[in-house]
């Protein structure tokens, strides 16, 4: 009969080494912060992920790839414009138009018209236009009214006239629906002018009223040109320009 090494067990295995909690199993490495948890393997950055390069400017964006001219390359891109889909015009040299003002209780009359001019953005309202192709408007423009007094003191009233403008579209009636009217007026006294106690009378004024239909659309950037050749600035010593 054999004799059996005393080191192994009868199945001929080497004995597991015991742990202390006592369930067998083999007892597992202990981490260093002490959670319990098996330590995990420390990545070749802090963070996991590897670092942008920082611009020289300081900036905290990337640089832009550089040509070979030394010229930073223009981004792809494109750029918003605005279209005209209809525009109108109305020019009066010279035209009288009735105002009446709300005068201060401390002026003395009679008053005179110093300056006008136009001051704020215009108002309109669409009228019903039979005319193909083009669109009626009515226009209230706000006018700023300088004068003044029988003792020499100034004042700055606010008024309004009324005015028509036609707008010719050039495209489909169709499409003017997506379009914004812009308008925009300018005026200026023709004229010497004196008002009465009441404050109503009429002014000779030059006006100026310009509408247009506008619309947004999209415009693709142009390829960037081809870098010139390096050439001196100024003519080399020993250039003689009339050989």
């Amino acid at each position: 009969m054999k004799q059996r090494n005393a080191y192994f067990p009868p199945c001929g295995r080497p004995p597991r080494p015991e742990p202390e909690c006592g369930c067998g199993r083999p007892p597992r490495p202990e981490p260093e912060c002490g959670c319990g948890r098996p330590p995990r393997p420390e990545p070749e950055y802090g963070c996991g992920r590897p670092p942008r390069p920082e611009p020289e400017c300081g900036c905290g964006r990337p640089p832009r790839p550089e040509l070979e001219c030394g010229r930073p390359s223009r981004l792809p891109g494109g750029y918003l414009l605005q279209r005209v889909l209809g525009s109108g015009k109305l020019h009066r040299r010279r035209e009288c138009y009735p105002l009446c003002l709300e005068l201060p209780e401390a002026a003395d009359a009679p008053f005179s018209v110093l300056a006008v001019w136009a001051d704020g953005a215009p108002c309109y309202e669409e009228l019903p236009c039979h005319e193909r192709g083009a669109a009626l408007l009515s226009v209230s423009i706000p006018l700023a009214v300088q004068l003044r007094d029988a003792a020499g003191r100034c004042f700055t009233l606010s008024a309004a006239i009324q005015e028509e403008l036609r707008l010719r579209c050039a495209c489909p009636e169709q499409e003017c629906w997506r379009g914004q009217i812009y308008l925009q007026a300018a005026a200026r006294l023709a004229g010497s002018c004196c008002l009465d106690g009441t404050g109503c009378g009429s002014l000779p004024l030059e006006l100026i009223l310009e509408g247009y239909i506008l619309t947004s659309c999209m415009m693709g950037a142009p390829a960037a040109p081809p870098c010139p050749e390096a050439k001196p600035w100024y003519p080399q010593p020993g250039f003689d320009p009339y050989r």
